[in-house]
């Protein structure tokens, strides 16, 4: 069994017209952080209707992202947090100065250490599935404040309560959703998480 309140949604390649149906369907299994990339066909018009439709209900993020641009498209939709696939400098101050939660892809340790030091709020280990899964245990004694991990890359529907045995979050795309399917088959995957 997984808590659903460790579950980032990555809904990757979502339409305008898929995205309220299918994260009402995340929101009724319990699953209220969502992801929508930047490379969805329509991003912006997503995140506002979804916005509208279900208000502070679900925490809704903006994935992919890597450009200034892209940042301040982020700030003017008053999204919750955004994810970045690298470690970018330019991308994580920005962010930080619009005070966006920020959740920073990073692999290494050093890349970790200095993501810590930037002031990232969230690290996101990617892709985590390359790794062994106790990483972040390996790695939190160094560091000198406390940080959160997220596991991105190769987590599944079975193996996600295995990464959450190191992870503080998880997060679950094409496991989870894929471009063009059925809300019942979201629903599906979601019923497998219970």
């Amino acid at each position: 069994m997984v808590s659903n309140q460790k579950i980032i949604a990555i809904l990757r390649g979502i339409t305008t017209d898929d995205a309220v149906l299918h994260i009402g369907c995340l929101l009724e299994h319990g699953i209220n952080r969502v992801e929508i990339t930047t490379n969805s066909p329509g991003w912006e018009t997503s995140l506002q209707q979804v916005r509208q439709r279900f208000g502070s209900d679900v925490q809704l993020g903006v994935g992919t992202v890597t450009t200034s641009d892209q940042v301040q498209r982020c700030f003017a939709a008053a999204v919750d947090f955004i994810l970045t696939p690298n470690l970018n400098p330019k991308i994580i101050a920005l962010a930080k100065k619009h005070e966006l939660i920020i959740c920073a892809g990073v692999f290494t340790p050093g890349e970790i250490f200095t993501a810590v030091d930037m002031g990232v709020d969230v690290v996101k280990i990617f892709p985590a599935c390359a790794l062994p899964r106790n990483y972040p245990q390996l790695i939190k004694g160094p560091l000198s404040q406390p940080v959160s991990f997220s596991a991105v890359g190769g987590v599944e529907v079975g193996n996600a309560a295995e990464f959450l045995r190191y992870y503080d979050s998880v997060g679950l795309g094409s496991a989870l959703y894929k471009p063009g399917q059925r809300v019942a088959d979201t629903a599906a995957r979601c019923k497998l998480l219970l």
